[in-house]
């Protein structure tokens, strides 16, 4: 009897090993990731003329549109109960219309779709479409964000292949007809390839005297050429090293060669001149010389890069002789780069310097922080990189931000990255060779969600070392602050930095310290410190606007309505 139950466990566990096993979790979390198609469909951008209770929904201005969530399985039956799928939308979604699904606001631009208790499962090429309702409008393709993800307990995320794409196109449905319009009030005309080529056919050429950029303020050609086939000697010019660098970087990449045999360039400072500012110059290229007046060193630098802009690669390198007196209409003539949101290299940031110096622009204002991300090293404040630098899937926000802006589930995007402090003095460096001067931008006390939740990071790891004192040196919220509030791009409280607490001060001062120090190293002067400063509301008073007709409301901001539908209508098409 012992020996045939023995043989019969044999065989059970025998057969047991050969039947297939269960996939796992993660298994099904990556299959559905793979396999189901997210795609966004378009039925109206004006709901409020449509039958929908906009205002009723909570939507500003009372505008909403309409739109279908469609999701397919185009894979096997997979019969997965618990997951979320997490989605970008930059208009908050304010209902949903299908018993099976839950659609919730997280944070940001950040929904999640969960089952409810009607839910049956992905069966094998079934399609689910969930009717939304979402605040404003949805205009072109890129209003989409893409790189949804889906997740499910004992899981980690992974992001939609359907919708892990710059292509916007490949998730959303063409627009077309109304569809492109703000309300039924915008009679604007769309530009398309056909409009645009209509109204840019009849461009000419510029003539040889236009081709200095930006146009200086006289020019005189006179009739002859300077050929550069022998290169250019630039050892005389009384600049910077590095700035004498930059300019040889420049014209060997136009095929220049810089050599002390080259066609001399003369140089003269005369604050007497008709030079008529501190960057101006005068330029005149003869047939076997180039000669320029100048007050300082920026406008030899400038003189040169007019210069330069005569060269054309492609061709000899001849360039036309002429007399050009000019000089900067505006002072102030700057660039800003938002790195923050969606973060750009360093290497980017130098191309974009010499992009700025070709042209005679002088200011690069760099937007360093945001809801969205911490981009700049502070030495003794790691978490502010460490966490704030990076967006990926952490619910806790213990590593990362939550993902924003179509980062998606992991940090292989322009979402994360930061530069170091050995990166940031480079491109001090770098743009004071160019003549060019930074402009840090440290937002603030609004549009700091990365900033806080950075100091959340460092009060959490500290108390749980029972350093309650370091914990709260730089903790930016007070926990007993309970507002209720949504900020112009939906976050919660956490998006300020709260002015009242004596730690966000010390905060404050320890970035500028660090920033100034970095930008002393650089030997390039800290003469303007931008704080952002704006939006920083609905926290005490009712938010929002209402239009001027209206009776006046406390807390409410008044603006013409339909004039400003009508002006953001004509920006459409620098947009798309």
């Amino acid at each position: 009897m012992f020996k045939k139950t023995v043989i019969a466990s044999a065989l059970v566990l025998g057969l047991s090993a050969c039947a297939p096993k269960a996939p796992s979790t993660q298994q099904e979390v990556d299959f559905l990731a793979s396999s189901l198609d997210m795609n966004f469909e378009i039925v109206t951008n004006h709901g409020n003329s449509q039958g929908v209770e906009c205002g009723e929904l909570g939507a500003d201005y009372a505008a909403c549109n309409r739109i279908n969530l469609v999701l397919t399985n185009l894979g096997r039956d997979i019969d997965i109960k618990e997951w979320q799928i997490y989605f970008h939308s930059i208009r908050p979604i304010l209902s949903s219309d299908n018993d099976a699904f839950k659609v919730t606001h997280i944070t940001g631009d950040l929904h999640k779709i969960e089952p409810t208790e009607k839910f049956t499962g992905f069966e094998q090429q079934k399609t689910f479409e969930i009717p939304l309702v979402a605040e404003s409008w949805y205009a072109t393709n890129t209003d989409f964000m893409p790189r949804a993800f889906i997740t499910a307990p004992n899981a980690e995320a992974r992001n939609l292949e359907s919708t892990n794409t710059e292509d916007s196109s490949e998730f959303v449905e063409g627009l077309s007809g109304k569809q492109v319009y703000f309300s039924e009030l915008d009679n604007n005309e769309r530009a398309t390839a056909s409009s645009r080529f209509k109204k840019h056919k009849n461009t000419q050429h510029l003539d040889v005297a236009k081709e200095i950029l930006p146009t200086p303020k006289s020019v005189e050609v006179t009739g002859s050429e300077l050929s550069l086939e022998t290169g250019i000697d630039l050892s005389s010019l009384p600049l910077a090293k590095a700035s004498r660098q930059a300019l040889v970087g420049q014209f060997e990449l136009l095929g220049v060669e810089v050599s002390n045999s080259g066609i001399p360039v003369k140089v003269r400072f005369d604050s007497r001149s008709q030079v008529e500012s501190a960057e101006g110059y005068r330029l005149e290229i003869t047939e076997d010389e180039i000669l320029i007046e100048a007050h300082n060193d920026t406008g030899v630098f400038y003189a040169l890069q007019s210069v330069l802009s005569l060269i054309d690669p492609m061709s000899s390198h001849a360039i036309p002789t002429m007399k050009v007196i000019d000089h900067p209409r505006m002072e102030y003539r700057g660039y800003m780069v938002d790195v923050a949101r969606n973060f750009h290299s360093k290497e980017s940031i130098l191309k974009t310097l010499d992009q700025m110096s070709a042209i005679k622009m002088n200011k690069l204002h760099l937007h360093l922080s945001e809801d969205e991300g911490w981009r700049l090293e502070i030495p003794g404040l790691p978490e502010l990189t460490e966490v704030g630098g990076n967006r990926c899937f952490d619910p806790s926000e213990r590593t990362c931000l939550l993902p924003q802006l179509g980062s998606g589930a992991d940090s292989n995007n322009f979402g994360s990255g930061y530069f170091s402090r050995e990166d940031y003095v480079e491109i001090l460096k770098y743009a004071k060779a160019r003549h060019i001067e930074v402009i840090p931008e440290i937002d603030m006390p609004a549009h700091s969600r990365a900033a806080v939740v950075s100091m959340e990071a460092r009060y959490q790891h500290y108390m749980e070392q029972g350093e309650q004192e370091k914990a709260e040196e730089y903790r930016l919220i007070d926990p007993q602050d309970l507002s209720n509030v949504t900020t112009v791009q939906f976050y919660d409280r956490q998006s300020f930095i709260n002015p009242c607490l004596t730690s966000s001060k010390r905060f404050v001062a320890k970035v500028i310290s660090e920033v100034k120090a970095m930008h002393k190293e650089a030997d390039m002067p800290l003469n303007a410190w931008h704080y952002g400063g704006d939006e920083a509301k609905n926290i005490k008073l009712g938010s929002g606007f209402q239009d001027h007709s209206e009776a006046s409301l406390e807390g409410k901001g008044s603006i013409d309505y339909p004039r400003r539908i009508n002006l953001m209508s004509s920006l459409l098409d620098v947009w798309i």
